[in-house]
């Protein structure tokens, strides 16, 4: 008889990994896969495809990162680069089911995770990315990309580079940080304080306030995450942006290395990360270095994506993971 599970089942540990104590959520039994939350998440993210993996057969492995929610920060800005964070990633897969792992990875997740499977291409067996494709690298810095960029126009990881900054804003009242983003493309939306100029105050004022949540978040979900907030405060998942330039000297020499083991990328077609990118310009983008690469695009949503469409991106990971089983006879893509 198939075990049926709920959100109200999953289990909490704090439990060392690579040094640093880490809270993590389990669910089910059977293979693990890893699920690598974004900012400004924690593990709660996942709490709907923790339930679908752990009915498919699976044990759903999601921590907090390190700087968010329950887990430890580490001890220097400079520490969240994507060397020591792969070591962390590498630590967390030997801890839960050995490698090659398969992870499922959003947001900041995503990127990780990305910068993970080029550092240890063994130890990764299939790969979920939501939202953030891999992009080749740019030719400067990615800070000094992004001045050239937008010029005298506002953007929010620049303004997130100076330590001190941010954190004291969004630590004031997590919950307007949070109300203000876990929206959908199409909720109302107050006009903001500020224009796109960069004059003025930080990225608050700059964010219309939403005229209502929108149909997937509650006020318990909203509740959970502040109160991780209000546990971890703001500074750890600010500094991973503080070492883009870092990462991008860190991940130079695997330019040229490809991802080879099966991966599935899926995203919104509203979500802002694409700008405005489909099939096949992502396709085109990808591909190259992800030769068994899937995509899928879900048409209306935006950044949130396992949160506003839970079915829809349950379902396309629990077929995926079916497909490329390697208990299977035959994988979709052998």
């Amino acid at each position: 008889m198939a075990t049926h599970y709920h959100s109200n089942d999953i289990q909490l540990e704090h439990v060392d990994i690579d040094g640093v104590t880490t809270r993590v959520a389990t669910l089910g039994a059977g293979p693990a896969v890893l699920l690598i939350h974004g900012w400004p998440e924690c593990w709660y993210s996942w709490r709907r495809q923790m339930v679908a993996l752990a009915e498919a057969g699976y044990q759903a492995v999601a921590p907090d990162m390190p700087g968010f929610g329950e887990t430890d920060p580490l001890p220097a800005m400079e520490d969240y680069n994507a060397g020591r964070i792969g070591q962390f990633l590498l630590a967390l897969c030997n801890r839960f089911g050995g490698t090659p792992a398969t992870i499922i990875a959003h947001d900041w997740g995503a990127t990780n995770t990305w910068n993970f499977a080029l550092q240890y291409p063994d130890a990764v067996a299939r790969l979920v990315i939501l939202s953030v494709p891999l992009r080749p690298p740019t030719k400067v810095p990615p800070t000094e990309a992004y001045k050239r960029h937008f010029g005298e126009r506002f953007f929010y990881q620049l303004y997130f580079q100076a330590p001190g900054k941010a954190e004291v804003a969004f630590d004031e009242n997590p919950r307007e940080i949070l109300e203000k983003l876990f929206c959908s493309p199409d909720t109302p939306r107050e006009e903001p304080r500020l224009g796109k100029t960069l004059e003025g105050g930080g990225w608050l004022d700059r964010l219309g306030k939403p005229r209502e949540q929108p149909g997937w978040l509650t006020d318990a979900d909203l509740d959970y995450v502040e109160q991780a907030y209000r546990h971890s405060g703001f500074e750890g998942g600010l500094n991973y942006y503080r070492n883009i330039d870092r990462n991008w000297e860190l991940m130079a020499p695997f330019a040229d290395r490809s991802i080879d083991c099966p991966t599935l990328f899926i995203a919104g077609t509203r979500d802002n990360v694409l700008a405005r990118a489909g099939h096949g310009e992502l396709d085109a983008m990808m591909t190259p270095r992800i030769p068994r690469l899937s995509i899928r695009l879900l048409e209306g949503y935006g950044h949130w994506i396992q949160q506003e469409a839970p079915d829809a991106v349950n379902d396309a990971i629990v077929g995926f993971l079916s497909e490329t089983d390697p208990r299977a006879n035959e994988a979709i893509f052998q």
